[in-house]
């Protein structure tokens, strides 16, 4: 798997959460080798559901006469 952020490799390695509601303690993940870039499931979801900006987010510029 290569990285969506550097295009470097992934590693799958197992993650610890001590604060899940779930009970699980472990779960799996991808770790990028060059940038440190972590993906799992979790994250996916929320990338997938990010809703849309609401305007535009670029500054008004100024102009100098």
């Amino acid at each position: 798997m290569k990285c969506p952020r550097c295009e470097s490799y992934m590693v799958r390695e197992p993650f610890e959460d001590l604060r899940d509601d779930t009970g699980a303690l472990f779960f799996f993940g991808w770790r990028c080798l060059g940038c440190g870039e972590i993906i799992d499931p979790v994250i996916l979801a929320n990338r997938k559901n990010r809703p849309a900006p609401i305007g535009s987010k670029t500054r008004k510029r100024l102009v100098f006469r």
